[in-house]
């Protein structure tokens, strides 16, 4: 039977073992990349949180700031609401920008060939 590697998530630049580091140590904007990952709910299953697991991939929510929210409670966070929707607005802001910024990018290098035939 093969061994099971427990691994650390990184919140805030810090180890995470266990739910309290977590607690201790939540960032929204970590957390809700490891839940877009799947990288979550590995952690929970090889760290035996089974109840937290399960609330997990309960989680019906596609919305960012409903997803966030489910999280914050499944793990007990003390969080200012207006300050979530904040740091959501925001973490949505910069995930559109980068993606336009890509695009912008792709259409750039696309073009740039034609440009050239121009000449």
């Amino acid at each position: 039977m093969a061994k099971v590697i427990k691994f650390n998530l990184i919140c805030d630049d810090k180890p995470i073992r266990n739910i309290e580091d977590l607690q201790e140590n939540f960032c929204i904007e970590d957390v809700l990349k490891y839940y877009q990952n799947g990288l979550l709910l590995r952690w929970l299953d090889v760290r035996g949180y089974a109840e937290e697991y399960k609330k997990v991939t309960e989680i019906e929510e596609t919305e960012l700031l409903g997803v966030a929210k489910a999280l914050i409670k499944i793990f007990d966070i003390e969080a200012d609401e207006k300050k979530v929707e904040q740091d959501i607005y925001m973490i949505q802001f910069l995930d559109e920008r980068k993606q336009l910024c890509e695009l912008y990018l792709s259409l750039i290098h696309i073009s740039e060939p034609t440009r050239q035939e121009a000449i």
